[in-house]
């Protein structure tokens, strides 16, 4: 009696069995499955494999949180960059105004000294 065997991939064996009764040549063929041996830490290394893809994953999601949460808070802070860009104008502009407001007052100050100097040299 002989025997051949292969193993795939999936550890599915097919077994050949061929045999000679008198005359005539009998043969079979089944499937078996066939567990082999795994290697010393071959689930503990699987196990730690899986969860580091896990984690990464994990980490990838944590990733996009943390970049849309960024995309938030520079989106804010665009928001009061432009309020105090805006600020500041205003306060160049009132400065501008003030400016002009003390000038015209001292035109009249100005205005009403000669006034009063003139005033008092028509009393005299």
């Amino acid at each position: 009696m002989s025997s051949s065997s292969s193993t795939s991939r999936n550890q599915l064996q097919v077994t050949h069995i061929q045999s000679r009764e008198g005359t005539r040549l009998k043969k079979c063929s089944f499937f078996e499955w066939k567990d082999e041996e795994q290697a010393e830490g071959y689930y503990k290394n699987l196990l730690y494999f899986l969860k580091q893809k896990l984690d990464a994953k994990e980490d990838l999601s944590e990733m996009n949180n943390l970049r849309r949460r960024i995309a938030e808070v520079e989106f804010l802070l665009s928001q009061e960059q432009y309020t105090v860009a805006k600020s500041e104008k205003e306060v160049y502009d009132a400065r501008k105004a003030i400016g002009r407001y003390m000038m015209i007052v001292a035109l009249l100050f100005a205005c009403l000294v000669i006034c009063v100097l003139k005033l008092e040299g028509d009393c005299t």
